[in-house]
């Protein structure tokens, strides 16, 4: 099971500038420390991936999971994660928040599938500050 995070704010001035690097990164450490459960093999198969999709809603106080969509097809099974804007924004590390709050929403997810957050959890740490203290991880401002 190979697990995805892209984005997508469609909300005008709620948005957080992680950059394409910051989703590989994010999708290639979640996808190396968590496995597939016997729940989310049962219900959707071996060979299908997870995409977490990423977004902002000014007037939300906590995260809101919308999903998930099945793409038979393509063996993807996608979920939302609007972050709630106006909280993280307000945050002394604002990226430091909102990059948890993903992560939250992630183990939401994982955890209704009885997929084991554990190492996940574990490194959240060493991802986030990997994340913030990289360059390339955020939108590069001309």
């Amino acid at each position: 099971m190979n697990i995805y995070y892209s984005q997508f704010y469609y909300q005008a001035g709620s948005s957080f500038p992680f950059s394409y690097k910051f989703q590989i990164y994010l999708s290639e450490e979640t996808t190396r420390l968590v496995k597939p459960s016997t729940r989310f093999i049962e219900l959707h198969g071996e060979d299908y991936s997870l995409m977490f999709r990423i977004s902002a809603k000014r007037e939300l106080a906590i995260n809101e999971i919308v999903g998930p969509t099945v793409y038979k097809k393509d063996k993807d099974v996608e979920y939302s994660i609007f972050l709630p804007y106006t909280p993280i924004i307000q945050q002394s590390e604002p990226y430091i928040s909102a990059l948890e709050h993903i992560l939250e929403g992630a183990y939401e997810i994982l955890d209704d599938y009885e997929i084991d957050t554990s190492k996940l959890k574990a490194e959240q740490g060493v991802i986030i500050n990997n994340i913030v203290t990289l360059p390339e991880m955020f939108v590069q401002k001309e």
